[in-house]
Order: structure tokens, then sequence, then C-alpha cells
């Protein structure tokens, strides 16, 4: 019999489920679509839990007969504010509220350090937003609170129905294994509401009888309490030492840049490992502005990914700065970024270089992170992606010309592998996350920055 965990990583696009042997390989997996989950005070909870139970078996089903599970671990998309009954039942009661600390005002409160008595809330991660969600609340709809036993994250209630334990790890949580003071006043809620903080390779109990037939799997596997996807990322491709960097390429591009201790800065953040703080940023617009631009180069192609294979080669011909057509910087206006791809393919710019000229764009927008990065205090060194587009080497070689540095091109499924090595430690296979990694990792090979390239980029502001 071969031993097997199953690793799920749950995100805003796709949930995506693997079954990996002890070396990290996939043998079997599955996936079900999550971008069209209705928002909703009952149906994202449960149309989240009904992705996980369709990814589950469909993995499941392509598993051969003589695999043995041994744990389940998973990684999970930010999502707070999911809350439980006294029955158990799940709800999002905020589901309508904008989370953006930007243009939240009652969010942004929760990021000053007048709401946290002097202390910098940015040292507890998301913890700020989670406690800014139940401000709102406790304004705006009090009478919903009165039904809340437990509050806490997406992740948690996965494991919930798994286990019927409430727990988080202190990536989701607050970057430490006790919930801050300060967020109890902010918040209205008690600390017997919020999930016990436990490392991410502990085991938050066995599958009840419940989920077991749910998911087609034995009743009492093991699940470890799991991570956010972010952290899981880093985990699955090793970026977790300090001065590694960690580019997500997915649904919203991301960057990670580890610090080992948080620096004291008011930069969001969180832990990529235990006790390994990573200062965190994203462009999610830019992410689906890409997508947009491709597909007005060719909008007969209906297939993005097909789009990105056939568009590669061709932009890889192209001499940097893509015969001086400029695309950005991202992220910009929608409308005004595609418009600019049709004006530029109606100029005559072939498809090469209109889409070179994208992913220049793109290369800007993730400079701009890094440098971000290292406004808050980190010192990344080595560069390593992750995520669909991390595949796309041509892009890739554009980022490291653009850093100066070489990228690695490290697992796709980045989330999927360090959810797997998680549960690889809760299964007893590995002693350590570290022991893990050493044996489930696998580098990838460098992509290394063109001299020229460096040298032109330099000079221009993408």
């Amino acid at each position: 019999m071969t031993q097997t965990v199953l690793a799920v990583d749950i995100g805003s696009t796709w949930c995506k489920a693997a079954w990996l042997d002890s070396r990290g390989q996939m043998l079997a997996q599955g996936r079900a679509y999550t971008r069209d989950i209705p928002p909703g005070p009952r149906s994202t909870p449960d149309g989240f839990w009904a992705a996980f139970v369709a990814a589950v078996r469909e993995a499941t089903g392509r598993l051969p007969s003589t695999a043995q599970p041994a744990a389940i671990g998973i990684a999970c998309r930010a999502l707070f504010g999911i809350c439980l009954d006294a029955d158990g039942n799940a709800s999002w009661p905020a589901w309508e509220m904008a989370l953006d600390r930007y243009t939240n005002p009652v969010i942004a409160y929760a990021h000053t350090d007048e709401a946290w008595n002097g202390t910098n809330p940015f040292l507890y991660g998301y913890t700020p937003s989670f406690a800014g969600i139940f401000h709102w609340l406790r304004i705006h709809k009090p009478e919903v609170l009165t039904s809340v036993v437990c509050a806490g994250a997406l992740r948690d209630f996965i494991v919930y129905r798994m286990t019927g334990a409430w727990v988080t790890d202190p990536a989701t949580g607050p970057n430490q294994y006790t919930w801050p003071e300060g967020l109890f006043p902010l918040s209205g809620l008690s600390p017997d509401a919020l999930p016990a903080i436990l490392d991410p390779h502990a085991i938050a109990g066995g599958l009840t009888a419940a989920a077991s037939e749910a998911l087609g799997l034995p009743e009492g596997l093991p699940v470890v309490v799991g991570q956010h996807d972010g952290a899981a990322a880093n985990l699955g491709v090793g970026a977790i030492r300090p001065n590694d960097g960690c580019f997500t390429l997915g649904t919203n591009f991301v960057f990670r840049g580890v610090m080992g201790a948080h620096p004291g800065s008011h930069a969001m953040g969180y832990w990529v490992a235990p006790g390994v703080w990573s200062f965190v940023g994203n462009i999610g617009a830019a992410t689906r502005q890409f997508e947009l631009m491709t597909r007005a180069i060719d909008e007969e192609t209906s297939a993005v990914a097909e789009l990105h294979s056939h568009l590669s080669p061709l932009a890889a011909e192209v001499p940097p700065g893509s015969h001086g057509l400029v695309l950005g910087p991202l992220p910009g206006e929608e409308a005004t970024v595609c418009e600019s791809v049709r004006q530029a393919r109606a100029a005559g710019y072939t498809n090469g270089v209109v889409y070179q000229a994208i992913l220049e764009a793109v290369a800007g927008a993730e400079l701009r992170l890094v440098n971000r990065a290292r406004e808050a205090g980190a010192r990344p060194t080595r560069f390593i992606a992750t995520g669909g587009a991390a595949a796309n080497r041509t892009f890739l070689q554009i980022l490291a010309s653009v850093l100066d540095a070489p990228v690695e091109m490290g697992q796709t499924e980045g989330g999927i592998l360090g959810a797997g090595m998680a549960a690889a430690v809760g299964a007893g296979w590995y002693t350590s996350l570290d022991g893990a990694l050493a044996g489930m990792g696998t580098p990838g090979p460098l992509v290394q920055p063109d001299p020229d390239a460096v040298a032109f980029y330099a000079q221009t502001e993408l």
C-alpha cells in the first residue's frame, strides 16, 4: 500500500485537491470552480463546502486502489467573518460590506494605533480586518451578533465541517498563539468565540461520521489545522527563510518577502512558517487586467491559457522595450488598458510585440511590489514564482531582467504542496515542516536575467 495525504487549496477561482505521496508527487487530482459561488450569508460558506466536497471526491475517484489515506491538510484563501450559531450552522453576516481598509472607514479605523490603544495593529496580520468586520456588524447589524457562538475565517469553517473543532493557524490568525487583548473591545467578541490557534501541522481532529460520508473517506482520518494559502505557497516552494521572496501568480498577483521578525512598520504581513514573518502585498486589479489585455489581442480565442501558450514564444523574439510600445502602468482603468491593446494592434504592432508590452507592464507592477517590500524592511535576494503564470518562461525572463536577479520556476501548485507538507508532518512522515520541505520539495529551474535587458530596464520606467 502507498501512504498518501490529501492536500486541498481553496482559492478564489478554484478549489483544487490532490493526493500526494511522501516525495510530494501528485497521484490524483480534482477541482471545482469557486468564482461563481453566490455571495450571501448562507450561500458563501455552503458554496465553498460544496466545492471542497466536489474537488475531494473527484481526486479520490482517481486515486489508485493501492493508496492508503494518512491525513488531510488544507490551504485556504482569506475570507473572514464566518460565524457559527449554537447548532453549528454557518453564516457570513458581513457578506455585502467592503472589506478593503483603503475604502471602508470602519476597517480603516481598525488598522489604526488608536483602535489598539497605541499598539501597532500590523503586528497582528489579518486580525485588524477581522476586528473591523465585527466592529461594523456591531454598528450596522447588532441583532445578528446575538446568535454568534463562534467567529473565524473560511479556513476555520472547512476544518470545523471535517472535525467539529474550531481552530485556526497563526497566519490566518494574529501571527502568534494567543489573540491580542485589543481585539475584544473592538470586535465585541468574547475569547470563547474565537478559534484556538495551533501550528498548521497540528492535528485538529479526525473526520466525523458526517464528513466521512460527505467526502467518501474513512471516519477518523486525521485532519491537520492547515494554513492560509499564501503561507502554504511559500512553504510549498521553500520560501520560508529571511531574504526569500515568493511571487504567487494566480488569481491575484502577490509578493511575499520573508523577513523573519516583524520590522515594526505599518506593513501588512503574516507568518509563512511558525515564527517566520513575511511582508505581503498584491496587485489584484492588475491580475484581471493582465488577462483582459491578453484576450484583447485575439478576441476570437476564448481559452486564455491557449493564448498565453501561443503568444509567449512570439514575445520571446521581441527586444526589451517592445519597439517603443508602452502599455501601462498597471493597474489602470480597465476600459483604458484594454483599449490601448486594440489601438496598438490597429497601429500595426504584431501580436508578439503587444504581448511583450503587456508582460513588461505586469513585470513593472511586480517590481513596485518588491520595492514596497524593501521599504518595509525586506531584503529579498532569492526569488521564486508559483501559480499558473509561473510556467510562463517568457514572463519570468522579463521579470528576472527587471529585478536583475534569477527567478526560480517553482511548482505551479505551491499551495497544494504546502498543505500536503503540513499533512505529512501530521501523519508522522516527517518530524517538522523543514523535514517535509526537504523530503517533498523539488527546486525548479532558474531563469537568469538577460544582461542587455537588465541594462535597458534599469533606465526605463515600466
